[in-house]
């Protein structure tokens, strides 16, 4: 079934994050459309291949861990240790993260 979730997002941070996230080259499978209206992020998606579950921690996450405008990227370690605090997982590390297989190899 496609299912449609609407979150409002007044920091343009955590808006930017949460696109990023559901539609980047990261983003779940069974994502179909993610659209940005004012502070408004509507997502929809197949729940039949992406779980609803996954959306709402993604949304979440990516809303609640909003970092400050800087030059760098975060390391992979740190991304990780972000994730694994906002996840629960205490196991989780640079090796069981997509952003470690997405970045172009130097």
């Amino acid at each position: 079934m496609i299912v449609t979730r609407t979150v409002n997002l007044a920091d343009p941070l955590a808006r930017a994050n949460v696109v990023d996230a559901l539609s980047g080259p990261g983003g779940p499978v069974g994502v179909l459309e993610v659209a940005e209206d004012g502070p408004q992020v509507t997502v929809r998606f197949d729940d039949a291949v992406t779980e609803t579950d996954l959306i709402d921690d993604l949304v979440a996450i990516e809303s609640v861990f909003v970092p400050e405008r800087t030059q760098g990227e975060l390391e992979l370690d740190e991304a990780a240790a972000i994730a694994a605090a906002g996840l629960g997982d205490p196991q989780l590390d640079a090796t069981r993260i997509i952003e470690t297989y997405l970045r172009e190899r130097r």
